[in-house]
């Protein structure tokens, strides 16, 4: 099997617009491919039962399609965003995965409808059923290009560590690889058995030299680094009674410790920390 990569890429500016083939695309997150009549907002389908930031489809099953439908069929005639090559759509429902320089995850599979026997007059529907690929939401922004991998991601956990002084909250520098030199809360990854709470106290303590009680989750993020490929689910837990001294005890991961307001917070930040911040949560209410 081929290396699994992007084989071609198409897009309609509007509702039953011939598909245009791209040799590559901005990806938007949550939103879909700049130009589409789904980022446009000006699809056929105007609901939001399923998906629509991004549609793929295998150049493996559009060859199956042909023979058997004994006539060529181009890629753009299935009104998939994306074909690809060397991998299973099916398989990544559910699934967390980089295409190009792109977080995506599968949503759904992406049967065919007969707006599209309508549109292409082609006997499309039996044939493309359980072959019609795969609906992926858009988890960060990007370009796609013709030609770029596609490589299944596995979400590593992280914890993150909100710890609020009237309207300032804890943040410090990072020195670590990911997010070099942006600012972020103390925080790590759960040791084997431990929970998120449990883990919050420990990094909490091993960072700054503070202990802490009355752990409490407020949410999660799901962000992706580009250049090393990986991808971390984090949990935000948020603890309201500390004591004890403010220390910077692993210089090497964090600069320094500072107390710095939550209304003008300062840039960049840390991954995880903006889409917290994006999400619109607000330590200073949640009490």
């Amino acid at each position: 099997m081929n290396k699994p990569h992007i084989e071609h890429i198409h897009i309609a500016g509007a509702a039953g617009a011939p598909m245009r083939r791209l040799s590559e695309v901005t990806a938007l997150k949550g939103l879909g491919l700049a130009g589409d009549r789904y980022w446009a907002r000006a699809g056929f389908w105007q609901d939001n039962r399923v998906s629509r930031d991004l549609t793929l489809i295998e150049g493996e099953s559009i060859d199956r399609i042909a023979n058997e439908l004994g006539a060529q069929l181009d890629a753009g005639e299935t009104r998939r965003n994306i074909t690809t090559r060397g991998i299973d759509l099916n398989g990544l429902v559910g699934t967390t995965f980089w295409i190009g320089e792109v977080l995506a995850m599968g949503a759904n599979l992406c049967e065919p409808c007969r707006h599209l026997v309508e549109l292409t007059g082609r006997p499309l529907l039996r044939p493309m059923v359980h072959r019609g690929g795969l609906r992926a939401d858009l988890l960060s922004s990007g370009r796609l290009r013709e030609g770029d991998p596609i490589d299944v991601v596995e979400l590593q956990p992280g914890v993150g560590v909100i710890v609020m002084q009237g309207d300032r909250v804890l943040i410090g520098k990072r020195l670590a690889a990911h997010g070099f030199g942006t600012w972020s809360f103390p925080g790590g990854k759960p040791l084997i058995g431990e929970s998120n709470e449990e883990c919050a106290i420990r990094e909490l303590s091993e960072e700054t030299g503070l202990t802490g009680a009355s752990p409490r989750v407020v949410g999660t993020t799901l962000d992706g680094f580009k250049e090393s490929r990986v991808a971390f689910r984090t949990t935000f837990v948020v603890i309201p009674v500390v004591q004890g001294e403010l220390k910077a005890l692993e210089p090497q991961k964090t600069s320094a410790w500072s107390w710095l307001a939550w209304r003008s917070l300062p840039t960049p930040l840390f991954a995880p920390v903006a889409s917290l911040v994006a999400s619109g949560y607000d330590p200073i209410h949640d009490r």
